[in-house]
């Protein structure tokens, strides 16, 4: 008989809670795992070796070329991993989402590489969504208070999901920005090699006022790498065809002047907010471009938050701190931090990263109410297209052995 194999819907489980914790150390929580050696696949493993590899210049996984591991693509840098873990020879693996930032190819080679490995050693896999669950599964561990409450058969388990709707229009805006011209970003002609690694090839694109942009292609196609250009301060931007708002890059304005331009989420923003704040700071943050909350706002500004906390359906949770909520929620309140200004142009980097299905369709139908009631141009990236979004283009970037290529799509 086959190995049985688990999965737990990852709600507000963290890798870091004491299930977790109990099922990698034998605490006898569930007894099928018990004398057996288990190991932990996800991304905060990733994280911690690529730390450990910048700060103390030690490489602990085998790569080939002896390449640095941040140089690999997401999809390339789980298959590392993996193979880390297996060398350990575990009787059982947890995967914590392990599906997240990778595009469908990379998907489908780590679903067929844990399909085979299951028939070895036991699975446990955390999801977020029904379709990610790997076919191997038969039963659902329901979870509550950090305890195994019970196991289902995955034929009899029930995946529910809630209509999302948000009361109200979205918030006026109280700041003025003056002569932005229509045309708001061009790259023209834009190439990024580093050494031999090559990442854009002849890139053109133009984005006007009042578009909404989807950024796809798969990992490692250049996405970091066109939004360091517009957002950032990648120096490659430097004497290339890259113009802001008006102006070439470089030819004056500041980074701190483009960037008061432009609101910006990426779901790494929540490793920077480490101090204790609550909803009602967080937004009012975004007014000042600060991590955290270090100027008295006006009377105006703390309306305008109250305001956003009501489209949200959060105005009782205005003192809550930002540590305390959910995923989905943080995002939500990142978001209304990101367009309490209504800039220009508001650029969201995979925002439904580590999201089920119910908190996909909060964040995008947000985002749609955005696009149909505010003037902000919007840039939604992500490495997978999204068919709920309602937006007017795609840019798609294509890879190739010279860099990536791009084709505008316009949706109908």
């Amino acid at each position: 008989m086959g190995n049985i194999h688990f999965a737990i819907k990852k709600g507000t489980l963290s890798v870091k809670s004491e299930l977790i914790h109990n099922l990698l150390n034998d605490k006898h929580c569930f007894p099928i795992l018990k004398n057996k050696t288990g190991l932990l696949f996800s991304d905060t493993i990733l994280e911690k070796i690529i730390e450990k590899e910048v700060r103390y210049n030690l490489k602990t996984l085998k790569t080939p070329d002896n390449r640095s591991i941040r140089s690999f693509s997401s999809g390339e840098q789980k298959k590392i991993v993996l193979d880390y873990l297996i060398e350990q020879k575990p009787a059982f693996l947890v995967l914590d989402c392990p599906f997240e930032s990778l595009d469908t190819s990379a998907v489908s080679a780590l679903k067929e590489r844990l399909i085979n490995l299951s028939l070895q050693i036991i699975i446990i896999q955390i999801f977020n969504r029904k379709e990610e669950i790997l076919p191997i599964i038969s039963h659902v561990l329901e979870i509550e208070n950090d305890q195994i409450n019970s196991q289902i058969p995955i034929t009899n388990y029930i995946f529910k999901e809630e209509n999302i709707a948000f009361k109200g229009d979205v918030p006026k805006a109280i700041t003025k920005y003056a002569n932005i011209p229509n045309q708001l970003i061009k790259l023209e002609n834009i190439s990024v090699n580093y050494e031999d690694n090559y990442i854009l090839k002849n890139i053109n694109w133009t984005i006007h006022k009042n578009e909404f942009w989807q950024l796809i292609g798969p990992n490692g196609s250049g996405k970091t790498t066109i939004l360091s250009m517009i957002y950032g301060n990648n120096i490659k931007a430097y004497g290339q065809e890259v113009y802001l708002f008006g102006h070439k890059k470089g030819s004056g304005e500041s980074v701190w002047e483009i960037k008061e331009k432009i609101g910006y989420f990426s779901p790494a923003m929540l490793e920077l907010f480490k101090t204790k704040i609550t909803l009602k700071q967080m937004i009012i943050s975004g007014f000042f471009d600060s991590i955290g909350l270090y100027k008295t706002p006006s009377s105006l500004q703390e309306k305008l938050a109250e305001d956003w906390l009501k489209l949200l359906g959060l105005e009782n949770e205005k003192n809550t701190l930002f540590q305390h909520i959910s995923t989905v929620t943080q995002r939500l309140i990142l978001i209304a931090r990101a367009i309490i200004k209504h800039p220009p142009l508001l650029i969201l980097d995979e925002p439904l990263i580590n999201l089920d299905n119910q908190g996909t369709t909060t964040i995008v139908t947000l985002i749609n109410k955005l696009v149909n009631e505010s003037e902000t141009t919007i840039i939604f990236v992500s490495h997978r297209s999204v068919d709920t979004l309602q937006a007017n283009y795609k840019y798609k970037l294509l890879p190739s052995k010279g860099g990536s290529t791009g084709k505008v799509i316009k949706e109908n």
